[in-house]
């Protein structure tokens, strides 16, 4: 390994606040198949198997975050939460966050196509890194990594009702206590057909009745559903 890649790699484990005991397991994690194939006479390793770990172990960390944060979501809602936070998107721009893009190796086609800065590049190394820094330390040192990265994502305004699925839980939520399912239905309509509103009402027979409004039965329905769920939550609770 040269100077100036060991520099690269040095200094990102200064971003990530991890030593690596194993500089090589970090080296592997940004290197892509693309640079292997080129260089086969260097010997080295692609990213892919490390890319699938960390996939796992990220899934797992977040996973145990957001259970013990969001104490009454139910299972539906956990997995689209969790999927939002290790999106694509989201893990492409934690990649950017710790510059891994300057740290990759590429083959010269990738070069020229500016990959350095594609979200499944940057998403895919980020995993990888993941992978080597479990690899290296194990389980408690990467929960805690992966917990500083991820933490900021989970405040309230951005896990939202965008993310909560609340006719899924309030569903759930009725079938488990009262045995019974919600019944929705439109009572009403108004304004010009291209800025309609409409008007849902939920029932829940021998519990409750709460209407919702939006620009669509489906935004209507999930307003009406959001109301009568944090009610009944706030029962159980």
């Amino acid at each position: 390994m040269d100077k100036k890649r060991l520099e690269l790699l040095h200094d990102l484990e200064g971003k990530i606040t991890y030593p690596f005991s194993d500089i090589n397991l970090l080296s592997t994690a940004l290197t892509h198949r693309s640079y292997v194939n080129e260089n086969k006479q260097q010997a080295v390793s692609d990213n892919e198997r490390m890319e699938f770990l960390g996939d796992s172990v990220l899934g797992l960390c977040v996973s145990d975050l957001i259970i013990k944060k969001y104490v009454n979501y139910p299972e539906g809602t956990l997995t689209q939460v969790r999927a939002a936070l290790v999106n694509e998107k989201h893990l492409a721009q934690l990649g950017r966050n710790l510059q891994i893009g300057d740290c990759l190796l590429l083959g010269r086609g990738e070069e020229n196509s500016d990959s350095r800065d594609k979200d499944s590049f940057l998403a895919n190394a980020f995993e990888a890194i993941i992978a080597a820094i479990y690899l290296d330390s194990g389980f408690d040192e990467v929960k805690t990594i992966i917990t500083k990265l991820i933490e900021p994502l989970l405040k309230d305004d951005n896990v939202s009702s965008d993310y909560f699925d609340y006719k899924t839980a309030l569903q759930e939520l009725c079938q488990r206590k009262y045995k019974t399912t919600p019944l929705y239905m439109v009572t009403g309509s108004n304004g010009p057909d291209h800025d309609k509103k409409f008007e849902v009402k939920v029932v829940i027979v021998n519990k409750l009745t709460e209407t919702g409004s939006g620009k669509s039965k489906k935004e209507a329905e999930k307003q009406a559903a959001q109301k009568a769920w944090e009610i009944l939550q706030d029962e159980e609770n």
